[in-house]
């Protein structure tokens, strides 16, 4: 039997978060279900979104005993998240690493204003992603931690990224005491992990940047070539290719190239790509968790930017490791 989850108003009309319901088909299942739920979870199913394990699908989509169907009602107001189509995902994508890499070679001024519109871009996409289905994160808290950590830093370095990346996770906190519609504990432990990524992530790169050129442009790539690649093996759904492993292995092999090119020292750029790899699956996680509720490995979720989830994530760990040892 498929795995049937509900949210906001047809969650309510069932009186449960999941159902398992027989059926070979998208159609068949929902059909099951109005039978099971009545009249008011069928008056709200022609506006919902319909997912089937992180895609979106129709009536005739096939599935089988191990597939979940996700139903998304309109959040209030009756705006919808909904998947970007594929080939605007992709401009999105090479559009930001454009940006970023020809702000970096610039000047660091204008890096630091490319992080935090990156920054601030990202922080609307998984927010309004988690509202579409009723899990509620703080925007204001992620924006301090974007814009404060870039000009913290810029101004104060290493100090300026740790008052700024605390200074965001406190603020998620409290701003869960002052909203209560934040207060659930997906709401708050999401938004306090999205602010302190926010903090920490646009400071490393501003820090990044600090230490070089050269520094900035060689996370970049590793980060690019990664994400770039992973989105193409997910959008392909080839299988017994996972996208996790070809963009891991993918940044691993970007930075032993930029480790003997840019930065001449191998091992510091080898170690620090694998960090980075580590965090931008990371990064997918918990992005995957807050946009469709359960974790997809491939496939697309909703929102415009998901695919740059773990960029902010990964950038830290890549500067930690070249402190460390470079």
């Amino acid at each position: 039997m498929a795995r049937l989850r509900l949210f906001a108003n047809l969650r309510e009309a069932a009186g449960s978060a999941s159902a398992e319901i027989e059926g070979s088909s998208v159609g068949e299942v929902l059909g099951r279900a109005v039978t099971r739920f009545g009249p008011i979870f069928e008056r709200g199913l022609p506006t919902a979104q319909v997912w089937v394990n992180g895609e979106q699908a129709e009536a005739g989509t096939p599935v089988g005993d191990d597939d979940e169907i996700a139903l998304i009602p309109p959040v209030s107001g009756g705006a919808t998240t909904i998947r970007s189509p594929v080939g605007m995902e992709l401009g999105l994508l090479v559009v930001i690493a454009l940006a970023l890499l020809i702000a970096n070679a610039v000047s660091l001024q204008w890096f630091t204003v490319a992080v935090v519109l990156t920054g601030l871009v990202w922080a609307y996409d998984i927010t309004e992603s988690a509202r579409s289905r009723d899990v509620h994160i703080g925007f204001g808290p992620l924006v301090a931690g974007v814009v404060g950590g870039a000009l913290a830093t810029y101004r104060w370095g290493g100090a300026g990224m740790a008052g700024a990346t605390v200074g965001a996770g406190l603020l998620a906190l409290v701003w869960a005491v002052v909203r209560p519609h934040l207060r659930p504990i997906e709401s708050v432990a999401g938004g306090a992990m999205l602010a302190l990524t926010a903090g920490f992530g646009s400071s490393a790169l501003v820090l990044l940047r600090l230490r070089s050129e050269d520094d900035a442009l060689a996370f970049l790539i590793v980060a690019v070539v990664a994400l770039i690649l992973g989105w193409f093996v997910a959008q392909a759904n080839i299988p017994g290719l996972d996208s996790i492993v070809v963009a891991s292995l993918a940044a691993v092999a970007a930075g032993g190239i930029v480790g003997a090119t840019l930065l001449d020292d191998l091992v510091p750029a080898l170690i620090a790509a694998l960090a980075s790899a580590v965090a931008l699956v990371a990064g997918r996680t918990i992005g995957s968790l807050l946009r469709t509720g359960g974790f997809y490995s491939s496939g697309a979720m909703p929102g415009s930017f998901h695919a740059i989830d773990g960029l902010l994530m990964a950038a830290g760990p890549f500067w930690l490791v070249l402190r460390i040892l470079a």
